[in-house]
């Protein structure tokens, strides 16, 4: 049994950066939660702390131990994070989360004394059992997996991979919801609740990779077996060829309706009034149910389970708050294949005008098949005018500066993208960044599209639709939640539209910081920023 006497400081450095976060502010994740839920089973002291803050005061409590997580941006962040705490602390510090993708690199930078690699429930278990955090002896941990460390000889070692976990095991994982209330926006941030882990898509990409590895086109890609397609005879990871979330977390596994509908309820009890029902594809919950005697690696085959998804959003309904509409629940991602005009109807009847996104990342459909995307322009066009129809707001997604993209590709994306503007709410685009564990993993980091006429010209024609759809804001009445205080206006508040869109600075609001209310566009003040006033009838 693990040391009673541990006091793990549990440090969320998601999206910060160099230090503090610029954008999603009102985002709060899974993971540190998913982290307390197995401390908590533990009947350990642990509190989430926000990197930022960390950096900024130091730690204000009286810890034994640091955990900490983020993704590779975030890796400056997370390096002054450990060296605050090596100035007052000798307690050992795990690093966790993508960052640990980058493997020795990650350890090395960062200087922490475990990672823990990919799904972490499992790990973290045998980890706190092994007595490891309290002795410092690293014989005790050789034999659990997912862990690296560097030896007494300055060497990495990496205990072995850790298999995925279960569907069985998944649904035992339990976050914590009491430890939401260590975020200080809880109250008006959106709160991720994870639905299913994993990805169905278990292709592969056709691109050629720096080493001059490329798709021999065995087939193993099209098997119904997973092993087939885990052990590609060229090693190239699966997936679309710029992500890691196969590699780490394997096939989608779904949460029970009553664990999820449960969390919800606990979380609505600490005040929370913006739900996120996270996954990598909202879609795929319930088809592992379909499909329960081999893995889910098919984004198309079985279809869409309509009759879960309508279960999960109808039971998350008879919630009291969320019926008065107190509480905004919203989904996360979604494959353009597998949405439909019956899935159409179940979102708007159950989530009415709620925003949700589609990655399309390329508007050419060759370059789409070259990175082993399971959908094309095609798909994502056929499924924003199924969301525009019911009322629900599509953001699409793009990536510019990818392996493969050419001029033509480039037009093609931007021709595109204003053939989907009256059809969507935004459009955001993202600069690709190789992904340890990714088939791209070994790609050079690309220069921003500024610097890069082909990508310029995606990003040219993102920039001149978002600018379009924020002018036509003007006038309109949306609503949002007051989130924090709009600290060049001493009456006013910065607020988020609940169906997406840009931050809202609202006049005279700053006394109703919490609340949803309606607001009045007045006009647009700069790229992510408008003014509005309280909309009184």
């Amino acid at each position: 049994m693990p040391d009673s006497k541990l006091r793990i400081a549990v440090v969320d450095a998601t999206a910060a950066g160099k230090g503090r976060r610029r954008f999603t502010r009102d985002a709060i994740g899974c993971g540190a939660r998913s982290v307390c839920g197995v401390l908590e089973k533990h009947d350990i002291y642990s509190k989430i702390l926000l990197a930022e803050d960390v950096i900024e005061k130091g730690f204000q409590d009286d810890f034994t131990t640091l955990f900490i997580s983020g993704m590779s941006m975030d890796k400056v962040a997370i390096k002054r994070v450990i060296k605050k705490w090596r100035k007052t602390n000798h307690g050992k510090v795990v690093v966790g989360g993508p960052v640990t993708s980058e493997l020795e690199q990650s350890l090395r930078e960062t200087k922490a004394d475990l990672m823990v690699l990919g799904e972490g429930e499992i790990t973290l278990d045998e980890l706190l059992n092994s007595n490891y955090l309290v002795s410092g002896n690293l014989s005790t941990i050789k034999n659990i997996n997912g862990i690296g460390y560097i030896n007494q000889k300055k060497e990495f070692v990496l205990t072995g991979l850790r298999k995925y976990s279960t569907s069985s095991e998944f649904r035992e994982f339990r976050a914590s919801t009491k430890h939401i209330q260590d975020y200080p926006n809880h109250f008006s941030a959106k709160v991720y609740v994870e639905c299913l882990r994993g990805c169905s898509n278990f292709g592969g990409t056709r691109i050629q990779l720096p080493d001059g590895r490329k798709c021999s086109e065995c087939g193993f890609c099209e098997s119904d077996y997973l092993e087939d397609r885990a052990n590609c005879p060229e090693e190239i990871p699966p997936g679309c060829g710029f992500c890691s979330v196969p590699s780490l977390f394997g096939p989608s596994r779904s949460k029970s309706i009553e664990h999820v509908v449960n969390e919800i309820k606990e979380l609505v009890a600490f005040n929370v009034k913006r739900i996120v029902l996270s996954a990598p594809d909202f879609l795929d919950f319930g088809r592992d149910e379909l499909f329960a005697t081999k893995p889910l690696i098919s984004t198309s085959i079985p279809k869409a389970n309509a009759k879960k998804i309508n279960e999960l959003l109808s039971k998350i309904q008879t919630i009291d708050r969320v019926a008065k509409g107190h509480v905004w629940i919203e989904v996360e991602n979604i494959k353009a294949t597998l949405f439909t005009e019956e899935l159409g109807k179940i979102l708007s009847k159950y989530l009415p005008n709620s925003p949700f996104s589609i990655g399309c990342e390329t508007g050419s459909e060759k370059h789409a098949k070259l990175l082993g995307r399971p959908s094309g322009p095609k798909d994502t066009l056929r499924a924003v005018k199924i969301a525009h129809k019911y009322g629900l707001k599509a953001h699409v997604y793009f990536i510019h500066s990818l392996p493969g993209q050419t001029k033509r590709s480039a037009e093609e994306t931007a021709e595109f993208i204003h053939k989907l503007e009256p059809f969507i709410e935004k459009v955001t685009i993202y600069r690709f960044r190789p992904l340890p564990l990714s088939a791209f993993g070994d790609f050079p980091d690309p220069q921003p599209a500024i610097y890069n006429p082909e990508s310029k010209i995606i990003a040219d024609a993102a920039n001149e639709v978002n600018f379009r759809k924020k002018k036509n804001l003007v006038g309109e009445v949306v609503r949002v939640i007051i989130s924090e205080p709009n600290y060049r206006d001493e009456k006013g508040a910065i607020a988020y539209i609940l169906s997406g869109g840009p931050m809202v600075a609202v006049e005279n609001s700053r006394e109703r910081i919490g609340e949803i209310v309606e607001v009045k566009i007045k006009r647009v003040i700069s790229e992510k920023l408008v003014l509005g006033t309280i909309f009184n009838l």
